[in-house]
């Protein structure tokens, strides 16, 4: 039997060395069967098999003899061979996307590995790193939890695997794990100091965690390793809005140096984010910061020499600093950008004598205290005066909390300042505080009892107080809550309509305090929000309204130009890209510009304005109606695509035969300017008479031009509900 055994397996070598591997494999088997501990058969039938690339039956013939002797050299190493076929296959699997498989051929090379237990003969650093492929794998397929098991084996066998450690930390950032993420990111970081994706995942884990600092300090890193990976930009963008938020949401709740940091860590991710540096001077001139406050203004305005409220800010931070002179300039500066933006007039009408209103203008623009003189520019005041000074300022542009904080400083500095006591009483009368009035009025005149402003204040204060009986004295108080509820919403939509954000802001979170279903309130936050760049609290501010009146077509609209705003903002980030070919590009341009100077290319022209309007009806019923005896308003939402268009007329005309009979607007008859690439928000008010006649109304908006050209114009119709008369009772028999 030997004999014969030995000539089947003879002649099975003899085929498996000509690459005869089908004729070999019969006789391996013919010479097993005749005695199955022949260990050298299994082998042989093993190494066939291998060749034809039949994996699975190699890896039972290589187990049969493993059986027999663990020891066998040939036979370890056989194993350790099909071990390697099926980590390759695995990785070229994994290489292809093709996880399944990939996982498949790793989980069988795995098996086989644990076929030899502690045998000293196999591969640690091989075993580790197919566990690690499988990981990578699981992760392909979305298996995180199957991944994370096989990845902290991969570790258990080598500690200092990098693709361990990475892959790992990617694991537990999808499973919502960021803070066990980030020791493996930051291990393999360790090793590899220049992986840019352990850089990257490390920033997305750091925002996750809200962290905000360390992935400010993460995505730097993966941007200096690659300055061209776009998720990184895309990431950094995204970090950078965040920090930008929370700045916002700092400054509203008047944490000033918290703010300060949130918007540096902006900037440094973004040096040219203008609302930012706005923001930043902003956040200086409130803490009194003057010198850091001019330094991010003048930024502001060097980014966006438009930016009209950057003016504004610039000028009072020159004035307190004492530079008179620089602050008038500011004024004028920013007047030249928008002669009608009312806080600059009411600025230079009180700082500065020869500033001359027109009529309209004077109306609004008080002049400071007669009390107290104008001090001429080269003279330095005293720090009572500046405060005071100040203070009129923002009383005059309708900035009451600064202006009652600059008064009590002026007061502070000297207690005997009559006329910062009468202004202060002042500003609390205009904000409905009578008490606090009256006692700013007693104090100015326990100091001059001859201060005719201050005796007059006093009368002003008895006739606002309510006419009533001492007993309802509760009522009373109870009674004021409506109108300054209402005050507070007018004023937020006047601070809206002169771009003051963030003052509009303060005066809808009063209305949202004192009634948190306030639709109106929620909506108008959401519009100052979006007016800051705030846009994750604008889009929280809209879904608020939403959720109180899901069909409020105004807020509807708002969410969309969020989202338009946020797109063109990440638009913005990846067009900055574009400026690393400016070298390339700079070398074309003189081309250009030379055939422009020989006429040989023509000079385009400035881009025209490329107007839209939509149109809104916002009513208080809610029931998308007009009713007789209600105001409400049609809201234009005018998107300006193209160049910028100046002293544009507003008209609405009657169509389809139909007439204004009984319906009253309000609506500015000229908007100032429309600039470029923006959008504006115009809300026209509408009564309807007690009378009315129910219709259908339709009337067409119309935008024209300085020369009476038509810019844009809409179609817009709306219902008209007149009163329903009162059912009368039934007749008696």
């Amino acid at each position: 039997m030997n004999a014969i055994k030995e000539a089947h397996y003879n002649l099975g070598i003899a085929y498996l060395e000509a690459g005869q591997y089908n004729r070999a494999i019969p006789e391996f088997e013919a010479a097993i069967k005749l005695d199955v501990n022949f260990i050298e058969g299994h082998c042989a039938l093993c190494r066939a098999y291998l060749e034809q690339g039949e994996l699975e039956k190699a890896s039972s013939a290589v187990t049969t003899a493993l059986e027999l002797d663990a020891t066998h050299q040939p036979t370890l190493l056989l194993h350790g061979t099909i071990t390697e076929a099926y980590h390759d296959k695995g990785k070229t699997y994994l290489d292809g996307g093709r996880y399944t498989e990939a996982v498949t051929a790793f989980q069988q090379a795995i098996t086989l590995d644990a076929d030899l237990g502690d045998n000293p003969q196999k591969s640690p650093l091989e075993k580790t790193h197919i566990h690690a492929h499988l990981g990578a794998a699981y992760i392909g397929m979305k298996a995180y939890q199957n991944a994370i098991d096989a990845l902290q084996n991969a570790i258990a066998l080598d500690p200092d695997l990098v693709d361990a450690h990475y892959n790992l930390g990617r694991a537990y950032i999808e499973q919502g794990h960021s803070d066990k993420a980030i020791p493996h990111l930051e291990r393999a970081i360790a090793i590899s100091p220049n992986l840019k994706s352990a850089h990257y995942n490390l920033a997305r884990a750091h925002r996750a965690s809200g962290n905000l600092e360390a992935a400010t300090h993460a995505v730097t890193e993966t941007l200096r390793i690659d300055p061209s990976y776009q998720p990184a930009h895309e990431l950094a963008n995204t970090i950078k809005q965040a920090h930008y938020n929370r700045g916002i949401t700092y400054l509203n709740d008047e944490r000033y140096s918290e703010a300060v940091t949130a918007f540096q860590s902006a900037i440094t991710l973004d040096p040219d984010f203008t609302a930012a540096h706005y923001n930043l001077g902003l956040t200086f001139l409130k803490m009194e910061s003057y010198p850091r406050a001019v330094d991010a203004l003048q930024k502001t305005i060097t980014l966006d020499p438009t930016y009209v409220a950057a003016h504004h800010s610039l000028a009072l931070a020159y004035l307190g600093q004492q530079e008179l002179g620089k602050a008038r300039d500011t004024a004028r500066n920013g007047l030249a950008v928008d002669p009608n933006y009312q806080p600059l007039i009411s600025f230079l009408a009180a700082v500065d004598p020869s500033f001359t209103a027109s009529p309209q203008e004077t109306e609004t623009a008080a002049p400071p205290e007669p009390e107290q003189p104008i001090v001429s520019p080269v003279d330095v005041k005293p720090k009572q005066e500046t405060h005071y000074e100040l203070g009129i300022v923002y009383r005059d542009a309708k900035m009451y909390t600064e202006a009652i904080a600059e008064f009590q400083k002026a007061i502070t500095v000297d207690p005997n300042f009559v006329a910062a006591h009468t202004s202060l009483g002042e500003v609390y009368l205009e904000t409905g505080n009578l008490k606090d009035a009256e006692n700013a009025a007693n104090a100015a005149l326990k100091i001059d009892a001859n201060s005719q402003p201050a005796r007059q204040l006093l009368e002003a204060i008895k006739r606002a107080r309510p006419t009533s009986s001492p007993a309802k004295a509760p009522e009373q108080t109870t009674a004021l809550d409506i109108p300054n509820k209402q005050r507070d919403l007018e004023r937020g939509m006047i601070f809206l309509n002169n771009r003051q954000y963030n003052q509009a802001a303060a005066a809808f979170k009063r209305v949202i305090k004192a009634d948190p279903n306030s639709v109106e309130a929620h909506y108008g936050l959401g519009q100052a929000y979006l007016g800051i760049e705030a846009f994750d609290d604008a889009e929280a501010a809209a879904n608020e309204a939403l959720r109180r009146n899901p069909k409020h077509p105004p807020t509807r609209e708002l969410i969309q130009l969020i989202k338009f705003a946020k797109n063109r903002e990440k638009n913005r980030g990846k067009r900055r890209t574009i400026l690393r070919y400016a070298v390339i590009l700079g070398v074309i341009a003189l081309g250009i510009f030379a055939g422009i100077g020989f006429e040989i290319i023509p000079w385009p022209d400035p881009m025209p304005p490329i107007i839209s309007i939509a149109a809104s009806l916002e009513e208080p019923s809610g029931n998308d109606f007009l009713d007789a005896d209600e105001t409400g308003y049609i809201r234009l939402t005018i998107s300006n695509k193209g160049g910028t268009a100046r002293n544009v007329e507003l008209r609405l005309e009657p169509r389809e035969r139909t007439s204004f009979a009984g319906l009253t607007f309000i609506k500015p008859t000229l908007i100032s300017e429309l600039k470029k690439k923006s959008i504006e928000t115009i809300r026209i008010r509408v009564t309807a008479a007690k009378k009315i006649q129910g219709r259908e109304q339709s009337l067409q908006v119309q935008l024209l031009d300085m020369d009476k050209i038509f810019l844009a114009t809409k179609d817009f119709t709306f219902k008209i509900i007149p009163q329903t008369p009162r059912p009368e009772p039934p007749r008696g028999r």
